[in-house]
Order: structure tokens, then C-alpha cells, then sequence
């Protein structure tokens, strides 16, 4: 199926939601001495994108807070204007520029509402589902293109990997 067919089709925008959903939660009923978090998570805002088009997908998973709906978008526009294929690559959280969105084949996939580590993780995620291609090939396709990544992604230990 082409990416395109998610940005138009209720049916596949409602899969990569529940794909989404899904890890959400897995991520946040982890116990507390794997993930240890002293912040209560009410949801993920999700933004999907083809650059230069208007092209997108912008949905609340649960109830993400405020700060979320504006980081996800903040995140993969301020990556697409830098030309990075991370906002990892100019997070600057003191200003208060975060990790979350990766850019993969001209997609951007933008999560907000986790740690950072954990909203670049899903976003790989959910690029991998979106793409209909293995984490591997995303992650690869952002390193070949200066991306950077948190160490989770390559450590098949951290207890971000339990929730695929």
C-alpha cells in the first residue's frame, strides 16, 4: 500500500493509530523500577508528514497535554527547516527544543508527550509501520543521512525494545 493511501484512508489512518495506541500504552504500564518516570503520561500527540505537501496526519492519542500538540509539529518543523534528519540533531532542551521526530524518505513521524528518548523510539516505530519496512531499514536511512538517535535504539536491552 503507498503512503499516501494513509493521509486519505480512515480505515489505514485508524491502523497506524491503534498501532500507535498500542505502544503507548505498553510503554507506560511498564513497571516503575524498569521505567522509572516521575511524570503522569495522559497520551501522545502524533504528527506524520510528506515534506512539501499538504499531506498529514495529526491526531491525539488519549489525552496528550497542550505542550504535546505543539511539540510533535514544532519538532519535525524545525528538523525540516535544518535539513536534519533528527530534531535530535538540534534538541536544546533549556530552549525548550526537543527529541521526537525522525525523517525517513521525504516522512516526516513526530511523537510528543514521553521522555524524548521514548518519542524518538515510537516515532521509529511507527515510521517502520507507516513505511511498511523494518525498524533496521529506518534507522539506518536516518544514520546514512546524519540523523542522530539515543542510545535506546541500539541497545536491544533498554526496556524501550519490551513494548514491540
Amino acid at each position: 500500500m503507498k503512503q499516501e493511501d494513509f493521509f486519505t484512508s480512515s480505515v489505514n489512518r485508524g491502523i497506524l493509530v491503534e498501532y500507535v495506541e498500542g505502544l503507548f500504552k505498553k510503554m507506560i504500564n511498564l513497571p516503575t523500577e524498569i521505567r522509572p518516570d516521575d511524570k503522569e503520561r495522559t497520551g501522545v500527540q502524533m504528527f506524520v508528514r510528506k515534506i512539501g505537501t499538504r499531506s498529514m496526519i495529526f491526531e491525539s492519542i488519549y489525552q496528550p497535554s497542550e505542550n504535546a500538540h505543539f511539540f510533535a509539529a514544532e519538532k519535525a518543523v524545525r528538523s525540516a527547516v535544518l535539513g536534519h534528519a533528527t530534531s535530535q540533531n538540534s534538541q536544546n532542551p533549556g530552549e525548550m527544543e526537543f527529541a521526537g521526530s525522525i525523517t525517513v524518505l521525504g516522512y516526516q513521524f513526530s511523537i510528543s508527550g514521553l521522555k524524548a528518548d521514548e518519542d524518538v523510539f515510537i516515532s521509529i516505530a511507527g515510521m517502520a509501520k507507516f513505511l511498511d519496512v523494518s525498524m533496521q531499514f529506518v534507522i539506518i536511512n536516518i544514520q546514512q543521512n546524519g540523523g542522530m538517535l539515543p542510545e535506546c535504539v541500539f541497545d536491544q536491552n533498554a526496556y524501550h525494545w519490551q513494548i514491540l
